[in-house]
């Protein structure tokens, strides 16, 4: 029984992958929201179209700054990867996609579901616009 239990602590020790908070992300704010706060000075965005995310996708979107900065919620877990790109900005509405990459070989994975919040810079202040949020799965 002693065998086996520190069998089972070499396992999760020395020989696992670096945790999620360890790999670096392609744009996470600097000041990360729990899931009930904003970052201080944040507006939140009242003008949003979350009709193409998934029912259970987060939608928390709030204003940095000038206007410029929009942060927002994303969600993964297991192996997936969240990430947020700009698809367009008109004078009407600042389109953002939501991606979800998983990798395109099956491995293990946990099963656990993670929150990261993200910045993205817009060429103008968001002002009366609409966020309209998109949602793709992708692999990796």
């Amino acid at each position: 029984m002693l065998a086996l239990s520190a069998a089972c602590g070499v396992t999760n020790g020395a020989g696992s992958s670096p945790s999620r908070s360890e790999l670096p992300s392609e744009a996470p704010s600097a000041a990360q929201p729990s899931s009930g706060e904003l970052p201080s000075g944040a507006k939140l965005v009242t003008k949003l179209d979350v009709t193409k995310l998934p029912e259970e996708y987060p939608r928390k979107v709030w204003t940095e700054g000038n206007g410029t900065r929009i942060g927002l919620v994303a969600q993964e877990g297991g192996c997936s990867k969240a990430s947020v790109e700009i698809a367009a900005q008109t004078d009407q509405q600042v389109a953002l996609t939501m991606v979800e990459s998983t990798p395109a070989k099956q491995q293990m994975c946990t099963m656990d579901i993670r929150y990261p919040s993200f910045i993205v810079t817009l060429n103008a202040p968001l002002g009366e616009r609409t966020v309209v949020l998109d949602y793709q799965k992708r692999t990796y």
